[in-house]
């Protein structure tokens, strides 16, 4: 008899259990959810919770897509991958993001530092090459002003340093729009309109819009 109760007990659990399992979906209407069959079938099957389903729909996202985990494509974690849908951003949207913040806007930091660095990583040859020009110029230039002063006063040699921060300027800040606006395209469109500011004057003004 004790031998018996055992498989009983357990299979008195299995029951429960299964029962239990059913009883999460019984009131479920898949077809109200806007889910097929198939979409619904593979929900069940791949142990996916009622209550994480209808937090998927909430958020716009299909469960079919949930579940090809693209969060390990894009290299985020799931949390980030779920808030950053609910907020309304795609895939694509999240991946240039988190690619920007990662990578590219540190470079874009350093460009500051190191002009054309930036440039070179993404493949910019034509403004690179003409921010390493400017740059041995501007340092060439710098060094025989140095040299042909006579005085002392170093009074040329003050044009050269300019020119070669604004050689480092012009990297960071060229980078730092490049990485704005891939993260924002919208941020690319300026808007331009003719103030009058008195009878016969006129003032030209350019918004950046973010």
């Amino acid at each position: 008899m004790k031998k018996l109760l055992f498989p009983v007990i357990a299979l008195c659990f299995s029951v429960s259990f299964a029962q239990f399992e059913d009883d999460e979906w019984a009131d479920f209407d898949y077809q109200h959810a806007g889910l097929s069959q198939v979409e619904f079938q593979n929900v069940k099957s791949s142990g996916m919770s009622k209550e994480k389903l209808l937090h998927l729909l909430e958020i716009g996202v299909r469960p079919g897509v949930y579940l090809q985990e693209p969060w390990k494509d894009l290299d985020v974690s799931e949390e980030e991958w779920l808030e950053q849908r609910a907020s309304g951003m795609e895939d694509a949207d999240i991946d240039r993001t988190y690619k920007n913040y990662s990578g590219n806007q540190g470079l874009a930091y350093l460009s500051f530092l190191v002009p054309s660095i930036y440039q070179w990583s993404v493949d910019d040859m034509v403004t690179a090459i003409a921010m390493d020009v400017s740059w041995v110029f501007a340092v060439g230039l710098t060094v025989f002003l140095l040299k042909s002063d006579k005085d002392g006063s170093n009074s040329g040699v003050q044009y050269g340093a300019l020119c070669i921060g604004a050689v480092h300027v012009w990297s960071g800040v060229d980078a730092l729009l490049a990485t704005l606006w891939e993260s924002n395209p919208t941020a690319k469109t300026f808007s331009w309109g003719i103030v009058p500011t008195g009878k016969k004057s006129f003032t030209a003004a350019a918004a950046l819009r973010f």
